[in-house]
């Protein structure tokens, strides 16, 4: 019974998002008028869909961006797209004082997902701008309808979708002692950070595992399976039910193509979408 459990939720969760998106969702009057920070993490490969990104960003966040920034390696052409986007640049090794080659992450199967945790803690570093929230994005994902992260109450509204991944919150529960499964995942591309509360949750990393916030987690890493923590799952589910709200996040993924639609042509193919995303695991294709 216990192998067919992961099923049984991963359905529940489908269901769940199902009716979510039918009832609408969380759709907040007033959205919060104080600036925020964008903060997108970046390498090369994601440089041709980067562009579509930070258009949707200045055409879909309904608040005032202080400013947008770019994470990526020192390399001239992460320069370049970072002056061609005016987008401001911070070297990523200036974050941890590392980079994903010094972590040297392997699963048990011979995979190197260092790069992919490295970009998970330079979200969670909090050192990248000034506002109090900071909004985090993955590159590869583009919003297309207007979006507010937190409301006149403050409270940060979630994106959610239908995933579930058991080691996520195997993890929490190992780093933080969070027990809980909620209905619907945090991990949606997106991510709105309270500075505040991102500092409760790494000191409470250090005082539980008496290691800097980053460690702690790299060294819970369990590496019999190819992704062993989220930083939008830990998170979400961290921050207090009085603080989030939730909505579906009515996305859509698309496979690359030779060349990626324009951000018109996008805004005409998917007119009842929130957003689209394309994922590096799906293969470039004619």
């Amino acid at each position: 019974m216990s192998a067919s459990r992961p099923f049984v939720k991963k359905h529940l969760r489908r269901l769940r998002y199902a009716w979510a998106c039918l009832r609408g969702g969380y759709k907040p009057r007033e959205g919060w008028n104080g600036p925020v920070d964008v903060v997108i993490a970046a390498i090369e490969k994601d440089l041709d869909v980067l562009p579509r990104c930070v258009e949707g960003v200045r055409a879909c966040v309904d608040h005032p961006i202080a400013a947008i920034y770019l994470v990526a390696p020192d390399t001239e052409a992460m320069r370049q797209a970072a002056r061609t986007l005016e987008l401001e640049f911070v070297d990523e090794r200036s974050l941890l004082g590392f980079t994903a080659a010094d972590l040297k992450v392997v699963t048990a199967d011979g995979q190197d997902r260092s790069g992919w945790i490295f970009q998970q803690l330079l979200k969670l570093a909090g050192n990248v701008g000034k506002s109090p929230h900071y909004l985090v994005i993955d590159a590869d994902h583009i919003l297309l309808q207007p979006h507010q992260f937190i409301d006149s109450e403050g409270r940060t509204v979630m994106y959610r979708s239908s995933e579930y991944h058991k080691p996520y919150y195997m993890a929490m529960n190992r780093l933080l002692g969070i027990d809980r499964e909620e209905g619907l995942s945090y991990v949606a591309h997106k991510m709105l950070f309270d500075r505040r509360w991102l500092d409760r949750l790494k000191n409470d990393l250090e005082y539980r595992s008496g290691k800097a916030w980053h460690r702690a987690i790299i060294d819970d890493l369990d590496l019999t399976g190819p992704s062993p923590f989220s930083e939008y799952e830990t998170y979400g589910h961290y921050l207090p039910p009085y603080m989030k709200v939730s909505r579906p996040w009515r996305q859509h993924t698309l496979r690359k193509g030779t060349s990626i639609p324009t951000y018109q042509q996008l805004l005409r193919r998917y007119p009842r979408k929130l957003s689209v995303t394309f994922p590096d695991y799906l293969k470039l294709s004619r």
